[in-house]
């Protein structure tokens, strides 16, 4: 009940214009997805290392470790998305933006994401059904919704206009799928939440890119390398989508998750397609793509 009456109290402040003003040079990002999003490597003494205060990250939940308040910007070291997690897709995204853009310009994400989730945890007409049909055993996931009041698109809503009162929101991060492998409807379900975001936060689609993610690439023995396909589809589906290939990262023995040097270079790939498209050319992808997995 506190955690609401203090969303509610910081949507009202932020609203009637008692924050900062906008300033067009804090570009925000948002970032949704599951466990790959959310962070799964344990952060080394170089991801806490040297991090520009330039980058910062909004929190969507309450920290004890490190002491973050749920609306609120910090330097953005890791973990970014919630106490407990790891180096995700956001960390080096940021490092490598602020590195590449102008002394003037800051970076924020606004990351939700929840480990394990269907896409249909982003999917406010769907999200009730879906949390309801979970079992006994997944237990752990219930948590990690309540954590977000059992409505995560909402709390990336929230956060959104909260980031709003002091930046412009320039993108939006995605990588999800694991857990909506090979499903051939998974384009139109983004879309349909995509389409939403556009709409309640008053985004122009032309103006707002969204940045896709693959899946652990077959060669590194991801075990949902198959979606990759669909994956690639998204361009065709939303016009303004942007597929971050995985080709190339190395994951851990659990065939779904990225080692933390795959984190690393997956970030980077996110922020070098978003500085191509304001026309700035970074360090070129340690890689060459060949579609091949």
């Amino acid at each position: 009940m506190r955690k609401r009456l203090f969303l509610a109290l910081t949507l009202l402040g932020a609203l009637t214009g008692a924050h900062a003003e906008v300033d067009p040079n804090f570009y925000i990002y948002l970032c949704f997805g599951q466990s790959n999003m959310e962070g799964n490597a344990t952060p080394e003494t170089v991801d806490k290392a040297n991090i520009d205060p330039r980058f910062k990250t909004l929190a969507c939940v309450n920290f004890q470790s490190p002491a973050r308040t749920m609306g609120q910007w910090y330097a953005a070291v890791p973990p970014l998305v919630r106490q407990g997690t790891g180096l995700g897709m956001a960390d080096y995204f940021g490092r490598t933006m602020v590195a590449n853009l102008p002394q003037e310009v800051k970076v924020g994400v606004v990351d939700v994401a929840i480990g394990g989730t269907k896409i249909e945890g982003f999917m406010q007409d769907k999200v009730a059904a879906y949390i309801a049909s979970m079992t006994a055993n997944e237990q752990w996931l219930k948590n990690y919704f309540a954590a977000y009041d059992n409505d995560p698109y909402k709390r990336l809503v929230d956060m959104a206009k909260i980031a709003q009162q002091s930046g412009v929101i320039k993108g939006i991060l995605l990588h999800q799928g694991e857990s909506n492998n090979m499903q051939q409807d998974w384009p139109q379900k983004v879309k349909t939440i995509y389409d939403r975001l556009l709409s309640d936060l008053g985004l122009q689609a032309s103006e707002t890119p969204l940045f896709v993610g693959e899946m652990l690439s077959q060669a590194a023995g991801g075990a949902c390398y198959g979606h990759n396909s669909i994956i690639r589809s998204m361009p065709s589906v939303i016009a303004n989508s942007h597929v971050i290939s995985s080709a190339g990262c190395p994951g851990k023995d659990d065939h779904l998750h990225f080692l933390a040097s795959g984190y690393r270079t997956m970030g980077r790939r996110y922020a070098i397609e978003a500085l191509r498209l304001m026309g700035i050319d970074a360090e070129s992808p340690p890689y060459s793509y060949m579609g091949d997995d």
